[in-house]
């Protein structure tokens, strides 16, 4: 049950019986949910109640979500739009990650998945709401980071990573390098120094036995003693972030192409996220080092 505290979560979707499921583990995970049956009820709601992230389907009546997106962030620019789509609706789907979505979930999904997105994005908006701790005098800045597989705790790691970012990106764009950090950071975790493969991923969560894959893994060949290497860079014209994980790699060179098709048939979603928030996404040789790249202005 949500109390006074909770964080607000406006759900459009013309399904009446997606919503209620939606509803439904919102609640449990101390969720305030708020029903939109239509991109234009949204816009009321939002309006009204001002939550802290929009959950959208794409194809509505009355209003799209691309439009949605667009009205949502003519109201608030640092609005937290996550949209959810099916096939069909691959070119909207991309042109709204590119005007300002911070993620997107294919139907069917799996309701766990979105509710930890949905906790992480508030976790890093937080700090982006709080005081700043950024220093506006910084020019350039560097940092190290090398832990083991079983002590890695992302959030905070990306955080640091961030931190003096605010000067020179707009609090919206922060939020999104961060899930695509996020999305490269657990890539390296779990299917590089885990070498778990996306079907056994996928499985796993399907059965709700996600946890126990990761510690059987952990426990396997000293994997939880493998390390994962961070080298984040700031300056007036770039920020930067490599990492590399001790996996053996993977074919990067038969990644597809952005497009608006392999966002949904692809199982690698948070590559291709990665590619839309970053400016460069490049690999070396092997696989298992990647450079992250977005150009920034003073």
């Amino acid at each position: 049950m949500s109390n006074l505290n909770s964080p607000r979560i406006l759900i459009a979707d013309d399904q009446d019986s997606l919503r209620k499921l939606l509803v439904k583990y919102m609640l449990k995970a101390g969720l305030e949910p708020i029903e939109a049956e239509n991109g234009k009820r949204a816009i009321e709601l939002y309006r009204l109640m001002r939550p802290s992230v929009v959950l959208s389907d794409i194809m509505m009546p009355e209003m799209d979500g691309l439009t949605l997106l667009k009205e949502i962030k003519k109201i608030d620019k640092q609005a937290v739009v996550i949209l959810m789509t099916g096939y069909g609706t691959e070119e909207v789907l991309i042109e709204s990650l590119r005007g300002g979505a911070a993620n997107y979930f294919k139907k069917p999904f799996n309701f766990h998945e979105v509710i930890e997105a949905i906790k992480h994005i508030l976790k890093y908006r937080a700090d982006l709401d709080s005081a700043q701790y950024y220093s506006p005098f910084i020019t350039e800045d560097k940092k190290k980071f090398v832990f083991n597989t079983e002590e890695a705790d992302i959030y905070p790691i990306i955080n640091q990573i961030t931190i003096n970012l605010a000067r020179l990106v707009p609090t919206g764009e922060i939020l999104n390098l961060k899930i695509g950090m996020e999305e490269i950071l657990k890539n390296a975790i779990e299917h590089g120094n885990l070498n778990i493969s996306a079907e056994e991923k996928n499985q796993a969560i399907e059965q709700g036995v996600f946890g126990k894959l990761i510690n059987s893994r952990l426990k396997q060949n000293s994997n939880g003693c493998k390390q994962i290497n961070i080298t984040a860079k700031l300056d007036r014209e770039s920020f930067s972030v490599t990492i590399r994980d001790q996996g053996k790699g993977f074919d990067w060179k038969s990644l597809p192409q952005l497009t608006a098709q392999s966002l949904l048939s692809f199982s690698g979603r948070g590559i291709l996220l990665t590619r839309i928030y970053f400016d460069e996404v490049l690999y070396n040789e092997v696989g298992n080092e990647v450079t992250l790249v977005k150009h920034v202005s003073c």
